[in-house]
């Protein structure tokens, strides 16, 4: 369900059609290499060992492993952008740039281990729910750059993901108090091959929520890992053409790097909304 796999199909009694249209040979023992179709990642377009290294790390959680190993790429990209400057390099080094920084994030907090100072026992509860919601963006964030670089969803990763999503749902607050979990439990659960899962996540979230400002990027990247592309983009241009002008740059360039657009990206709905 989560990683690129070989499905044998022995003695087929008929021509069989794969999902991209080739067909088998009857009484014929055929190979079929199935792969996630992870649409077209930046970081994708200019190859990079040390690009790659770093992501491996960062889905094997050796996050403080990672980030010089993005640095590098970063440097390496950008040293061949000054000599034939492009746009896809400019999205490159940006790309590695961000993701070494999230690296660093991580190791941090990694090495903090959970809160610092007392806390008052009425409010540890909340604390902890919303530190595993923080933890829990963190780690999608790589969950879906690892997915975006390695061209399958390491299963570690995903499991620790969506655990730390779940422990950030608060069972004893209304619906509309969980929408944003729900919804980024949504993203997840459908990028690991689980859609009925995600659909419940989703589901889940009362109407009013998922009109509310604050929840149109969890909603979209919802939409976008269900394959649901027009309601993923109608979700993400409610909140991009919301922003105030001038629209802030830095933050639109950041969103435009996340891999749960990767499938949308190239297409000129999308491309409209940030370039």
């Amino acid at each position: 369900m989560l990683a690129t796999g070989i499905c044998w199909a022995a003695l087929i009694a008929a021509t069989v059609s794969s999902p991209v249209g080739t067909s088998l040979a009857p009484e014929r023992t055929s190979v079929v290499v199935v792969s996630e179709d992870i649409g077209s990642p930046v970081e994708r377009a200019r190859p990079s060992q040390d690009y790659r290294r770093a992501a491996q790390a960062d889905a094997d959680g050796r996050w403080a492993e990672a980030r010089p190993l993005y640095r590098r790429a970063a440097d390496q990209w950008a040293a061949e952008n000054r000599r034939h400057p492009s746009r896809t390099m400019d999205l490159a080094v940006a790309k590695a740039e961000r993701e070494a920084a999230r690296s660093e994030e991580l190791a941090v907090r990694t090495r903090q281990g959970g809160f610092a100072g007392r806390i008052p026992e009425d409010l540890r509860e909340v604390f902890r729910r919303r530190q595993a919601f923080e933890d829990a963006r963190l780690l999608r964030d790589k969950l879906m750059a690892t997915r975006a670089a390695l061209g399958s969803l390491p299963g570690g990763l995903y499991a620790r993901t969506r655990a730390r999503l779940r422990e950030a749902v608060d069972p004893d607050a209304p619906p509309a108090r969980n929408a944003e979990v729900q919804l980024w439990l949504c993203a997840t659960e459908a990028v690991g091959g689980n859609g009925g899962a995600a659909r419940l996540a989703r589901a889940a979230v009362p109407d009013a929520a998922r009109a509310d400002p604050a929840n149109a990027l969890a909603l979209a990247a919802c939409d976008a890992a269900l394959r649901e592309d027009e309601a993923a983009l109608r979700a993400l241009e409610s909140y991009v053409l919301r922003l105030p002008p001038p629209r802030p740059n830095d933050l639109l360039q950041d969103l435009s790097l996340w891999n749960d657009w990767d499938h949308l990206r190239g297409t000129r709905r999308f491309e409209s909304l940030f370039w």
